[in-house]
């Protein structure tokens, strides 16, 4: 394969699955990233490691050249401002020719305002994309299954067995694994191009599944209980899940991301628990006919970080 596939966050949780499978599968890879001394191990796996950054339009216009298609995600964290990021990486690659953009969307998409800026942007983000008139696939994933390994979760599952997390006990959630999301954004990089053979199909370049949008859950949706059950089944040791308070778990977020983040926080929480109660539960059927991948079970994700959970079962034999 020959596509040379531009990569933004390639040196993060969500983005570096998508440049390792891809070096995996033989595509060209080049990252954009602000520290290139950081992403070492990127660039030895084979990927061309650039220096930029998307608030930089120049950086990004240099990385753009000679790219057949892109995986879009914006930082969720550092300021700024993500729309313009976005339109530095869409105006770069109608420059570029690009042939397709992948976006991942970092969470839903709301289906109308909500009138929180840190949720209502990505619709703005959807429609500046697709008013670009380049090919577009959009991923919305809904909770990573990583983010049960930040702060507000590992001091208390190792000290107490206890499972925190600001979601009520009774929501079921489709929780998602990172390499999962990575898989689904190579699946839809992977898209190749059809003829202009018959009325309504794809355009001589355009992949087939162009203009279309995937939400992304993970195999299992779960409340808060069923959450416990599999930890406590897999670390071999009682676990009882508790649904913070989302002011709780912005005091955490806010001494990482500052206090503008923090409200943010709060207040797209507080929002989740006027959501309907199946919001964040996702039917993944049809998304697996057009993008099969092997997805990944809750509990083999946990199997697979034991370690950091402080689990009997990941102890030597």
């Amino acid at each position: 394969m020959n596509d040379l596939i531009l990569t933004y966050g390639a040196g993060g949780v969500q983005g570096a699955p998508v440049a390792r499978g891809l070096l995996k599968h033989g595509y060209q890879v080049r990252a954009l990233v602000r520290d290139t001394a950081k992403n070492r191990m990127l660039a030895s796996a084979g990927a061309e490691v650039v220096p930029g950054d998307l608030a930089d339009l120049e950086s990004v216009r240099r990385a753009s050249q000679g790219v057949d298609k892109v995986f879009l995600m914006l930082p969720f964290s550092g300021g700024g401002n993500p729309l313009e990021y976005a339109q530095n990486a869409i105006q770069a690659a109608q420059e570029a020719g690009v042939r397709l953009i992948v976006l991942n969307t970092s969470g839903q998409t709301p289906k109308q305002a909500s009138g929180l800026p840190m949720l209502d942007y990505r619709i703005h983000l959807e429609a500046m994309l697709r008013g670009s008139g380049l090919p577009q696939i959009i991923l919305r994933p809904t909770g990573y299954m990583e983010n049960l390994l930040g702060p507000w979760v590992l001091p208390r599952l190792q000290a107490e067995g206890v499972l925190a997390y600001p979601v009520s006990a009774k929501r079921p959630i489709s929780w998602i694994a990172a390499e999962d999301v990575g898989r689904f954004a190579v699946a839809a990089l992977g898209q190749s191009a059809l003829d202009q053979s018959a009325p309504g199909q794809s355009a001589p370049g355009q992949p087939d599944l162009a203009g279309q949008a995937f939400d992304l859950g993970g195999p299992q949706a779960l409340t808060g209980d069923g959450l416990a059950e599999v930890f406590s089944q897999v670390l071999n040791r009682p676990i009882r899940y508790e649904a913070i308070s989302p002011e709780a778990f912005g005091q955490i977020m806010g001494r990482m991301m500052g206090p503008q983040a923090e409200a943010g926080i709060v207040a797209a929480y507080r929002a989740s628990e006027a959501a309907p109660l199946d919001e964040l539960v996702v039917e993944m059927q049809g998304v697996l006919e057009k993008l099969p991948i092997q997805q990944t079970t809750l509990e083999a994700w946990v199997k697979g970080h034991a370690a950091l959970f402080g689990s009997p079962a990941a102890a030597p034999r």
